[in-house]
């Protein structure tokens, strides 16, 4: 019972990871494509609910796994620093546009969401490096 517990945890928390590294990719192209296209609003509409329906999906799962890896402190405490963190990424646009809209702010927040994003991820594979190496 022990073994496969551990095989499904080891799913679950690799499932997180893997949704949490395509969700920083997602970022990356909603920075590049507001970048590259400003003016393509409608598709830029479809690009952010994708990465909305994303982040839920994140979400969900962060829950199921930390649910989960219950007995395991320090893999859980990662599963949740990262999941904050990726919330707290998701929030950025919304906190930068309530800071102001100077330009230093606007040109540091797509950097800022990169920085939360990537770390959220390696928080997910350093939980999931973790849980693997735990007999």
């Amino acid at each position: 019972m022990a073994t496969f517990r551990k095989r499904v945890g080891s799913f679950l928390i690799g499932l997180y990871a893997w949704v949490v590294a395509i969700s920083f990719g997602m970022v990356l192209v909603d920075i590049l494509y507001a970048r590259l296209a400003p003016n393509a609003n409608l598709a830029f509409g479809e690009v952010s609910d994708f990465l909305l329906m994303i982040s839920t999906v994140t979400l969900l799962i962060a829950i199921v796994v930390i649910a989960f890896s219950s007995q395991t402190r320090v893999v859980r405490n990662l599963i949740i620093a990262s999941q904050l963190i990726a919330i707290l990424e998701f929030i950025s646009p919304a906190l930068i546009a309530l800071i102001g809209l100077n330009t230093q702010a606007h040109s540091f927040g797509p950097w800022l969401r990169i920085l939360l994003s990537g770390t959220a991820s390696v928080l997910a594979f350093i939980g999931l490096y973790l849980y693997k190496q735990q007999k």
